[in-house]
């Protein structure tokens, strides 16, 4: 699965409650690295998060020390990524990632939601860990994520709905210029050998489809991960409209990752989603 000059390579699996470590547990059973330090399963995800603590827990402090959280649906601020403190912040996250993953030699796995927020900075780490960066993107039908969180946290549809629409916008944006692929969950769980084929070829990676290591994911994608199921329904308002039209986009550009129609439905999302902002409701705001 490596290069054929050797590199080190991290995929970088990126969404929002939306199947994330059900894509990051496949491709660990076929061959990609985890950190070290991973996450400890829980009642909300029993099969594991298949993520490095440590780099969760540095990413809430950076979040807080901005005055925002995972769940703030408001733009990270730009210019931070060029502050004094950005520069700490990405030598502290470099440390952590060459710690956990040093055993992972080749290709290994990177998943951690609010990364998705945080690219700039990353991209700062993988040139100072010598390491390429693979973008693959899961995605699923915003109102499920919704319902997740909900199950998981108590917040309301609107609030995981603006949690959807800003980790998207942010993090397809902000990988435009990269290597990347795109899933949709329920594809995954339908037909697991069909979506890693295409994320083989978008990624340049020959990840087995069949043997050993194609039998633990058979074993591991069991159809009762997908907790919840949310038929459809027409939208409630703009917020749900726009999530909608961002899940339209992804699905165009789970064929061709750099569709022109995808891109520009999400170049159209951004700018409604920053002119609209104003009129979400400041308890929303409280809640960040």
């Amino acid at each position: 699965m490596q290069g054929s000059n050797q590199e080190k390579r991290v995929i970088v699996v990126l969404g929002a409650r939306s199947g994330t470590s059900a894509l990051s547990g496949t491709l660990s059973f076929l061959g990609a690295g985890l950190p070290q330090n991973l996450m400890q399963a829980n009642w909300a995800n029993p099969k594991g998060y298949f993520e490095p603590q440590d780099i969760a827990e540095l990413h809430d402090e950076i979040l807080a020390s901005t005055g925002s959280s995972w769940s703030d649906w408001r733009e990270f601020p730009r210019d931070w990524f060029h502050s004094e403190a950005a520069a700490h912040y990405a030598t502290r996250l470099t440390e952590m990632f060459l710690n956990d993953y040093r055993s992972a030699s080749g290709l290994c796995i990177l998943k951690e939601p609010r990364i998705c927020r945080l690219l700039p900075l990353w991209a700062d780490v993988f040139q100072a860990a010598g390491v390429v960066p693979l973008f693959c993107f899961i995605d699923r039908a915003p109102r499920e994520v919704a319902a997740s969180l909900a199950a998981r946290d108590g917040s309301s549809t609107e609030q995981g709905l603006l949690y959807y629409i800003r980790n998207h916008i942010e993090s397809e944006r902000d990988t435009r210029s990269a290597r990347r692929a795109f899933v949709q969950y329920d594809s995954l769980l339908h037909d697991w050998r069909t979506v890693v084929d295409g994320i083989n070829r978008d990624l340049g990676i020959s990840f087995p489809l069949d043997g050993a290591e194609a039998a633990e994911v058979d074993q591991f994608l069991e159809r009762n991960l997908r907790n919840q199921n949310v038929g459809q329904t027409e939208p409630a308002d703009w917020i749900e409209a726009l999530a909608n039209s961002i899940h339209k986009a992804f699905s165009m550009l789970a064929n061709d990752p750099y569709d022109p129609v995808g891109l520009a439905i999400m170049d159209h999302a951004r700018v409604v989603f920053d002119m609209r902002s104003p009129e979400i409701s400041t308890t929303q705001s409280a809640n960040t």
